[in-house]
């Protein structure tokens, strides 16, 4: 076909060839957008390697968006994957057994984790760490996130959402619950052999750039509720921060260690990467442009929005390139290393941190351990209020077991 409109525009002019009028007028507008849409959709990633034997735990899968894509191709190269997520119901099953049909590949598990309570991630914790020996992990990719409605100005007022632990609920699941988790599960990543390629990889967003920082309240127990976005940008940047302690603390502690033959450990096969996959339309893209309502969900986003979203946006499937690209990238081998500092990630590409706080270690350092102190506070009042409930609940029930003897004594003596 190509062929012949070629040959009859040099035998016998463009005028023969149909709605070519049409189609000079529309090419500028078709090549333009053609332009941005192939800037917009960014790279891919063009590593591969066999993950057969490879063992990793996977927050964010069921989105249906970037955490699904980056499961899919990790079961599809052989992984065993434990994906955690906050309820396991009818939905989460099925989904586990389509994704287990999608990849021939039956080494995929579900676990119950909900990042938003502190105690069901201690819970989890704790069943992995009492192993022995310690059971192999090959990283923790960290993709689950939380964004609420910001509210249209003058028009609506966002809502603050908390989680089981009275915390914001964007704060608790975007920034301490993965804390939490990350920081209690220190000693499995230190237990790895040092031949074996540990990466521990959490997603952030370029709205970080806009966060606070909020060394004596780093939970943000106390700070006014006014706008959303602030948390989130907030918890995404406190996260990354205290992820650059972390590294630098499992490499003092795994120094501190020898291998079988007596060699000094270098730590450095342990590596923490954060990841920028780019502006996706996603499931919080749309419920911050719905401003959670389901009517402007369809007249604007679906509607009038969709075309300008297509072509300035990635899909789920692009943004996972980037996490695919942290995953499988040999730049982030111990023997190709260049330093012990933690990777920023964005276009499957290395690039550097955009504030200066990722340079300043006292400062990571204080809101580390200012994060750990004030969890494990929190955890105390929590686990006092169970007990308080527990016990009152056990009274009640008592209570109710003597009222029924007390009946029945009466009808019996009537």
């Amino acid at each position: 076909m190509p062929l012949n409109i070629l040959g009859t525009a040099l035998f016998e002019g463009t005028d023969q060839i149909p709605y070519y009028s049409t189609i000079r007028a529309v090419a500028p507008y078709a090549a333009v957008a053609g332009a941005i849409k192939y800037w917009s959709r960014g790279p891919s990633n063009t590593w591969e390697r066999k993950l057969h034997g490879k063992v990793y735990l996977v927050t964010g899968a069921t989105s249906q968006s970037m955490g699904t894509s980056v499961v899919l191709q990790m079961a599809q190269l052989g992984a065993q994957l434990i994906i955690l997520t906050r309820e396991i119901d009818q939905w989460s099953t099925e989904w586990c057994e389509d994704l287990r049909d999608r990849t021939g590949n039956e080494l995929i598990f579900m676990e119950k984790c909900d990042l938003a309570d502190l105690w069901d991630v201690r819970k989890f914790a704790t069943s992995w760490l009492d192993n022995s020996p310690p059971r192999r992990l090959d990283g923790i990719i960290c993709m689950s996130g939380e964004m609420q409605p910001w509210g249209i100005p003058r028009l609506s007022v966002p809502k603050r959402r908390s989680s089981h632990d009275g915390l914001e609920l964007q704060m608790a699941t975007n920034f301490i619950g993965v804390f939490h988790l990350i920081n209690l599960l220190q000693p499995s990543f230190k237990a790895q052999p040092p031949d074996r390629d540990v990466r521990i990889i959490l997603t952030t967003c370029w709205l970080q750039v806009m966060g606070d920082i909020n060394l004596d309240d780093p939970l943000w127990q106390d700070v006014k509720f006014d706008s959303s976005f602030k948390f989130f940008c907030s918890s995404k940047l406190q996260l990354g921060l205290c992820m650059m302690e972390l590294q630098r603390r499992l490499l003092q502690e795994m120094q501190k260690g020898k291998t079988q033959d007596g060699v000094q450990r270098t730590g450095l096969n342990v590596s923490v990467t954060m990841v920028q996959p780019g502006t996706m339309r996603s499931p919080s893209l749309r419920r911050v442009i719905s401003n959670g309502s389901i009517i402007v969900l369809i007249v604007l986003y679906c509607v009038i929005l969709y075309p300008i979203l297509w072509l300035f946006t990635k899909s789920g499937n692009r943004g996972a390139q980037s996490i695919l690209y942290a995953l499988m990238t040999p730049e982030l081998e111990e023997i190709n290393l260049k330093d012990d500092k933690v990777k920023y990630i964005s276009d499957c590409s290395i690039v550097k941190f955009s504030r200066k706080e990722f340079d300043d270690e006292e400062l990571q350092r204080k809101l580390f351990d200012t994060t750990e102190k004030k969890i494990f506070e929190l955890e105390k009042q929590m686990a006092i209020k169970r007990k308080s409930a527990k016990t009152s609940g056990g009274k009640g029930k008592e209570a109710g077991k003597n009222q029924k003897k007390k009946k029945k004594k009466v009808t019996k003596s009537s």
